[in-house]
């Protein structure tokens, strides 16, 4: 795909995650992995913007050494995290999102557990929870990494979620099936501690 089409793709898909309440105002950030003379980085969402009115000239070129042109908008302050996933896992897309039920779930429990089989869309037998650090710190990056091994999505403690995937499809629809499971899950624990499902 071409750069301009990634520029869109970001543009647009930061604009659906307004209107879908996915992140509202300016939370939650966007990458694609892109090669730019061949220099292997990433194209990601500016800080500061509000999502409905990002242009496609607003997103950042990133090498997976933090450089970027200072000229320019200055990247996403979790553009330190995104790059760690580029590094050591196998994906395309980054999606990190603010949403409801995900931020209310990750101030809550250290895990989802296994409660509903669409669970193991993230990856595994559970949606781990990455420990707690300050936003755009090298620790946080870490506490993402480790949390989201062998998995494709995670929830970040007092923060909300972080999914990835091939494509920036991919990792948008799996961030809205972890949203839907963190309601599910918020819903059942009202009543009562749901059953959980074995391996």
């Amino acid at each position: 795909m071409s750069e301009i089409n990634k520029r869109k793709l970001i543009v647009e898909t930061s604009r659906f995650l307004v209107d879908s309440k996915l992140s509202p105002i300016r939370s939650g950030n966007i990458s694609i992995r892109h090669e730019k003379k061949n220099v292997s980085g990433l194209l990601i969402s500016p800080s500061g913007k509000k999502n409905c009115s990002l242009r496609t000239s607003d997103v950042v070129f990133v090498d997976l050494k933090g450089h970027y042109d200072k000229k320019l908008q200055k990247p996403s302050s979790e553009t330190k995290f995104h790059i760690a996933l580029y590094k050591n896992y196998s994906c395309n897309s980054v999606v990190h999102v603010h949403s409801k039920y995900s931020v209310i779930l990750s101030c809550l429990y250290k895990k989802i557990p296994a409660f509903h089989y669409m669970i193991a869309l993230a990856g595994g037998k559970d949606i781990k929870t990455a420990k707690y650090a300050i936003y755009g710190s090298e620790e946080l990056s870490v506490n993402i990494s480790r949390a989201i091994k062998e998995r494709r999505a995670c929830l970040i403690a007092n923060h909300g979620q972080v999914s990835i995937g091939n494509s920036i499809e991919e990792a948008l629809e799996l961030a809205q099936e972890v949203e839907l499971l963190c309601e599910y899950y918020y819903k059942c624990k009202l009543i009562k501690d749901p059953n959980l499902l074995g391996d």
